[in-house]
């Protein structure tokens, strides 16, 4: 009885073992997966609205719709940077909106509207906002309006 009794607490152990061997290994490779939405890239994009196009022009030109305004705007990008978010380039998220048009949906309060909608073609805007893949809509963060003359 004894001897049965060894044998059956012997095989349970051996058997334990080489069962939760597989599960410990599964344990260390599987990560958990991330609840809840996505960060979205924070970006900034320094431009020109409405501004002629130079003849030998190395920069391109978005078209943009404002809210509140049925009108669609041409936006001259000088500069696109990620300031934070996934990792994503510039020429990422520029080849993902070119294809389309407008190229990206501006969402904002009445008054920054209103604000970017009357800049001058000299006035250097600067926007920081939230890039949505999904709709390619600008959420903006912060917004800052400069004369270059």
């Amino acid at each position: 009885m004894t001897r049965m009794l060894l044998h059956f607490c012997g095989g349970s152990l051996i058997m334990f073992v080489l069962l939760s061997l597989p599960l410990s290994a599964l344990a260390q490779v599987h990560q958990t997966p991330e609840l809840g939405p996505q960060p979205k890239p924070l970006v900034k994009l320094v431009g020109f609205l409405n501004a002629p196009r130079p003849q030998n022009n190395a920069y391109p030109v978005l078209t943009l719709k404002l809210p509140y305004d049925d009108k669609q705007y041409t936006f001259l990008l000088t500069d696109l940077r990620i300031m934070a978010g996934p990792i994503l380039t510039p020429g990422d998220i520029l080849s993902a909106v070119t294809p389309y048009t407008p190229n990206l949906y501006i969402r904002t309060s009445r008054d920054i509207a209103a604000q970017i909608a009357g800049a001058g073609p000299t006035d250097r805007l600067s926007i920081l906002a939230e890039y949505w893949e999904a709709d390619r809509a600008l959420s903006i963060q912060s917004f800052e309006k400069s004369s270059t003359q």
